[in-house]
């Protein structure tokens, strides 16, 4: 899909719902796809900005598990057979794009 719905997820959320999401990939035998977290730090104005990308791929597939956050129930990340809605929240946070943003982040603040 061209990299959408990128940072319109919540408007595609509100307005199709995981269901519409996936719906709209009917047509596509492509359904991979990646969630992205991106933090960006600073010591301070005209100190260097450092990004840290956490990226977790897997695919569109049709929702199930709980409803309680954005688009959880319809994506699968690679290597597992439940969707992220389906997950325990420990197993979540451990393999998601945000815990492997704040991973990095980690990773720099105790080299530096």
């Amino acid at each position: 899909m061209g990299g959408l719905p990128g940072p319109y997820i919540k408007w595609f959320l509100k307005n199709l719902k995981p269901e519409g999401l996936h719906n709209m990939l009917a047509g596509f035998t492509d359904k991979t796809a990646y969630a992205q977290c991106i933090f960006a730090y600073t010591e301070g104005l005209g100190k260097p900005i450092h990004v840290f990308a956490g990226k977790c791929p897997g695919q569109i597939v049709e929702p199930r598990g709980d409803r309680d956050f954005g688009w959880d129930p319809c994506f699968q990340p690679d290597g597992f057979k439940e969707t992220f809605g389906e997950m325990s929240k420990e197993v979540k946070n451990e393999i998601s794009h945000r815990a492997k943003a704040l991973e990095l982040l980690k990773e720099h603040f105790e080299k530096n």
